[in-house]
């Protein structure tokens, strides 16, 4: 061999050489990408043993190590084929079961959703489930477990459904029996205050609801407002009767004359038993003189009534009567101390008969 022919060889063998390391270094490289590119690929296999992850993660790892191991291409080849068919195959079970999870997950919140619309009132026990339920699902990652947790929010909500609308039933019969009962007590109240303010003998408001009113009166009179005229009337005689007929036959006149009072006066006029045989009458509106007028016609028609004792007895009796309207300045004690002078005038003139206080 020539000396320029085996410079020639020597320049050869060493560019082989280069280039041979050079391709060492890109298989390495090439190597070193693969795996990489397999371990990304293993590490977003999702955890789903029913579609075949730990198949598919074992054949990552298999394919990984014949790669480092520096297997050849006659033996690597088949098995990236069957490994890339495989995790195209995975991929596309993952992206259904992923779908039907995501759909199964609307259909859990539009069964909460209706389910909270529905039970909106008085359900804090839904709300509790509702949170357990939150709680399950965050925890849930099977498709299987979605469903069946479908299943049972639906069967709760629809038992939540129907113990709201039990619920709501009770509380319509329990809020009814509460009114009747309010009404009950409203009408118990009224019934006792009524009574507080009434005569229980004669029906007649009492002294108490008397001194009220006229207080009252004398009150609106000083403001300017309406005047008025008081009447104090005296049964004649009362004690002759309660001892010729009896003390029932006593109440039975002191209720006849509350009721002879009361036929004859205006439903705004207070007829009031004052004590004993005593009864006052407050006039609004009226002047000495109409009250005058008015108490004479009453003694008037007293006088000419017949009032059974029994049915074959009857009996009569008369009032005497003082009248007063009030004046500037007027209280309740003054203007009953001018009523009563001109009753005890009344009656010291001979009965039966009315006297105008001055």
């Amino acid at each position: 061999m020539s000396l320029l022919a085996g410079l020639r060889e020597r320049r050869e063998r060493g560019e082989l050489s280069v280039d041979l390391e050079s391709t060492r270094a890109r298989v390495a490289a090439l190597e070193g990408v693969a795996t990489t590119m397999l371990g990304c690929v293993r590490a977003l296999v999702l955890d789903f043993d029913d579609l075949g992850a730990a198949e598919i993660k074992a054949g990552i790892v298999r394919l990984t190590a014949q790669i480092r191991g520096g297997a050849d291409a006659a033996e690597l080849g088949p098995e990236i084929s069957q490994q890339h068919k495989d995790i195209l195959g995975f991929a596309e079970r993952e992206r259904e079961y992923l779908d039907h999870r995501d759909a199964e997950l609307r259909r859990i919140i539009q069964v909460l959703g209706d389910g909270l619309a529905s039970v909106s009132q008085g359900a804090a026990a839904y709300h509790r489930r509702l949170l357990d339920n939150g709680t399950r699902l965050e925890a849930a990652s099977k498709l299987s477990d979605l469903v069946k947790m479908r299943a049972t929010i639906t069967a709760e909500v629809h038992g939540l459904r129907k113990a709201v609308a039990e619920r709501q039933a009770e509380e319509h019969t329990a809020t009814k029996a509460l009114q009747s009962e309010i009404e009950e007590l409203r009408l118990n109240v009224a019934r006792a205050q009524t009574e507080a303010r009434t005569d229980p003998l004669t029906g007649a408001a009492n002294r108490g609801a008397f001194d009220e009113e006229l207080a009252r009166r004398c009150a609106l009179a000083a403001a300017g407002r309406e005047s008025f005229a008081l009447v104090f009337a005296d049964i004649d005689h009362f004690k002759q009767i309660n001892d010729t007929y009896g003390h029932p036959i006593g109440d039975r006149v002191l209720t006849a004359f509350v009721g002879f009072l009361r036929a004859r006066v205006r439903e705004t006029d207070t007829v009031a038993r004052c004590g004993g045989e005593e009864f006052g009458v407050i006039l609004p509106g009226a002047g000495l003189r109409p009250a005058v007028r008015k108490a004479r016609q009453l003694i008037v028609e007293l006088a000419r009534s017949d009032w059974a004792v029994d049915p074959t007895t009857k009996l009569r009796f008369t009032a005497s009567m003082g009248v007063a309207s009030w004046q500037h300045g007027d209280d309740p004690t003054a203007m009953v101390e001018r009523v009563d002078r001109a009753l005890y005038r009344a009656k010291h003139e001979g009965r039966n008969r009315v006297s105008a206080a001055a």
